[in-house]
């Protein structure tokens, strides 16, 4: 078995001397309500350090009873939006303050200003919603270091994946490392193009059965908590300039996983052919 040294070559991938952050939350579902608390102490942790933050959860849905056992709500919170919830509980409990919109996100949200670092984490399950969020990465085009970071984090029923990316460019000439390290990365949306391909269910004249959409909508119960795991290990690796990795991929039934880490050889890859 050949060794693998991709790690140990790896470039950290660096980001602007920010003073300021902004901390964007989008889908508080599934995997978003259980990454919320996470993001709100990375938040109260950065603002220790003297930094400007701003917490933003964003989600038009409400809370369901069938949400209940695998989204981290209770009973006591059916009926409330969940951005709402979230941003509620977690501000008490952290003593900072959250910002929470119940509407669909809006790419025009992010205008990140010269010293601040925006970093929109998409907890969603639609191609429309992720379509939305890498829009922010157009903010890019014209610097040479990236203030705007999509995260993107997915899963079916029980494998997952966490995307990192700051362009939207197919380009593998905008994606060359230097010796300092790593500045830009491919969008999630460019490593792995079907993100934005509309699943059957997704169709509105769908004419899939009820028993057929529970199927293709049942999770484990853990995967939404594995995944929030590992997109959290990501934002405060990157909020450290310790990251080497952009795109990891785990599967709970054979215990495996793995990660596409920041050399040149990987990054052009990742543009060239979608992982899987």
């Amino acid at each position: 078995m050949e060794l693998n040294l991709d790690l140990a070559n790896a470039s950290p991938i660096l980001t602007i001397d920010y003073t300021a952050i902004e901390l964007w939350l989008v889908g508080c579902g599934g995997t978003g309500s259980w990454l919320a608390p996470s993001i709100v102490r990375l938040g109260r942790v950065l603002s220790s350090k003297g930094k400007t933050v701003k917490l933003y959860f964003v989600d038009p849905d409400h809370v369901e009873e069938a949400n209940v056992l695998r989204q981290c709500f209770c009973d006591a919170e059916i009926g409330l939006n969940k951005a709402k919830t979230l941003a509620l509980r977690y501000a008490i409990a952290w003593k900072v303050e959250v910002g929470a919109i119940a509407q669909p996100f809006d790419p025009a949200w992010v205008v990140p200003s010269y010293n601040t670092l925006a970093l929109v984490t998409g907890c969603v399950d639609n191609a429309k919603a992720r379509q939305s969020i890498a829009q922010v990465l157009e903010n890019n085009n014209h610097q040479l270091v990236p203030h705007t970071w999509y995260l993107d984090c997915g899963n079916s029923r029980r494998s997952g994946q966490v995307l990192l990316g700051s362009q939207l460019s197919t380009k593998p000439d905008d994606y060359q490392l230097n010796t300092l390290g790593c500045f830009r990365l491919p969008a999630p949306t460019v490593q792995q193009p079907d993100l934005l391909v509309p699943q059957p269910e997704e169709i509105e004249d769908n004419t899939l059965s009820c028993e057929q959409l529970a199927l293709l909508n049942s999770q484990s119960l853990s995967i939404n908590q594995r995944v929030a795991a590992e997109a959290f290990d990501y934002l405060l690796q990157l909020t450290t300039g310790k990251l080497r990795r952009f795109a990891t991929y785990f599967d709970l039934e054979s215990g495996s996983g793995r990660s596409l880490y920041t050399t040149q050889i990987s990054v052009i890859q990742s543009i060239s052919q979608p992982s899987s």
